[in-house]
């Protein structure tokens, strides 16, 4: 739970509303006082760069103009004793009291292994996508917009009913593996399975699965796999699980 969230109580959407509201009720140039004094000295001493000022006994809390790049001015708070004065940005205060959830942006070992496998799966029956497209009669209609698709219209081969992905999640559990299971070979940009019958077996398994379909491309893409997801426990792990799995070489 966010600093703000346990503090306030209110959500950031809430929080957000209620900062606002002080603003745009102010003129520039005036003075805080009362309740929006409170609620904005409060809020600022809840983070390390306005602690200090808004700490302070003898502050005040003002509404300026404040110069920014490109010669604007925009509206900010202002906190303010003496000489010193700390401009407080509405934006930066609501972040830093609900900050935005962290994205983690590396894969772990697995993830890095099942992307380039589903890549791999992906080319390896790219060629029954491209057939079915060459062979298909046009005009025909768009099954996810139901637009009338003719020939020059920029579209894409789609999978309906099992999604691409739950087709290939399919075969593996199929075949009682999880993807730590397949060892790929081949060029960076022409992966195959390691096993040529394992390989094989998969590309007749989309054949004999998948329902294709032509359909626009920006409907298709924003789309994607209508949600599923593949469960996590389908990656594997390269992590040694047993005794006899150590290397004993010293």
């Amino acid at each position: 739970m966010s600093i703000g969230k346990d503090t306030f109580g209110l959500t950031k959407k809430d929080f957000n509303a209620k900062l606002s509201k002080i603003i745009d009720n102010h003129r520039v140039n005036s003075r805080l006082i009362g309740e929006p004094r409170d609620f904005i000295l409060r809020s600022c001493r809840l983070y390390p760069t306005w602690s200090k000022l808004s700490n302070d006994p003898d502050v005040q809390v003002y509404l300026r103009n404040v110069d920014i790049a490109g010669g604007r001015k925009v509206k900010l708070i202002s906190l303010e004793r003496g000489d010193s004065k700390q401009p407080v940005s509405k934006s930066k205060l609501v972040n830093a009291l609900y900050p935005p959830k962290k994205i983690k942006t590396s894969a772990t070992e697995e993830e890095r292994n099942f992307n380039m496998i589903k890549m791999a799966m992906r080319q390896g029956i790219a060629s029954q996508l491209q057939y079915f497209r060459e062979n298909l009669p046009l005009p025909t209609i768009c099954n996810i917009t139901g637009r009338k698709l003719v020939r020059g219209n920029k579209t894409d081969v789609d999978h309906v009913g099992l999604s691409f992905a739950e087709i290939s999640d399919n075969f593996v559990k199929q075949k009682n593996l999880v993807y730590t299971d397949i060892a790929l070979t081949g060029p960076p940009t022409g992966k195959v399975f390691k096993d040529k019958e394992l390989w094989e077996e998969w590309k007749d398994y989309h054949y004999d699965n998948a329902v294709l379909a032509l359909v626009c491309a920006s409907a298709n893409r924003s789309k994607g796999a209508d949600g599923y997801v593949t469960p996590e426990e389908l990656y594997g792990s390269f992590a040694k699980q047993t005794p006899e799995d150590l290397a004993l070489d010293f």
